[in-house]
């Protein structure tokens, strides 16, 4: 009975590969091109919306898995010279929500992937959305939307893709959102600061 379930968590685990679906482009974000204090201050926020059937906010652990990649991310870019929650006081904020839906009926054909020990393949897609509402102090305003996905692929002969098609390609997928969402911020003036100007006094 033991080797039975530990094959069947075995297939489980390695019968299935997860890709992601390529909508945003891979982003790598340039060096910062000031001096370190020229660099603005940031607030931002975070909400995890998800579901199946209907879409509601994500119980407290996903809301602190999503906001941590955030966060993440934004300390990696080292654009900012600092960076906190809800501060009134910052350069630039920015109000995050990440949407994470996908489709219950995908349910059906993964229970009889399993019942078949993974000879019948299928397959469950999560769709993200990620907007994202950008002001600075100045008034320069702007919203980001971005979509992207991955796909679980669950069928025995990915358990030669596991190995590189992991789950980690969930995280990388989300996180690699938030990359776009600044390199289209840099584009857009967010970060003027770089290049020697001065957002007015706060009041």
């Amino acid at each position: 009975m033991i080797r039975v379930f530990v094959l069947a968590l075995m297939l489980t685990i390695s019968g299935c590969a997860v890709f992601d679906g390529g909508k945003v482009p891979k982003t790598t974000l340039s060096t910062y091109e000031g001096d370190g204090a020229s660099k603005p201050t940031l607030s931002y926020s975070s909400l995890a919306m998800g579901g199946l059937s209907s879409v509601t906010k994500l119980p407290e652990t996903s809301q602190s898995i999503i906001a941590g990649e955030l966060l993440a991310v934004l300390e990696s870019s080292d654009y900012f010279g600092r960076i906190s929650k809800q501060d009134e006081f910052a350069d630039i904020s920015i109000d995050i929500t990440l949407t994470n839906t996908g489709s219950p009926a995908a349910m059906i054909p993964a229970v009889i992937t399993g019942l078949t020990l993974y000879i019948i393949p299928s397959w469950a897609t999560d769709d993200f959305v990620l907007v994202a509402k950008v002001e600075r102090e100045d008034g320069l305003k702007k919203v980001y939307t971005l979509a992207d996905s991955t796909t679980l692929v669950q069928w025995l002969p990915m358990a030669f893709v596991f190995p590189v098609k992991n789950f980690s390609v969930v995280p990388e997928v989300r996180k690699n959102m938030y990359k776009k969402m600044l390199f289209d911020m840099k584009k857009d003036g967010f970060f003027a600061l770089e290049k020697g100007a001065v957002l007015p006094a706060k009041k």
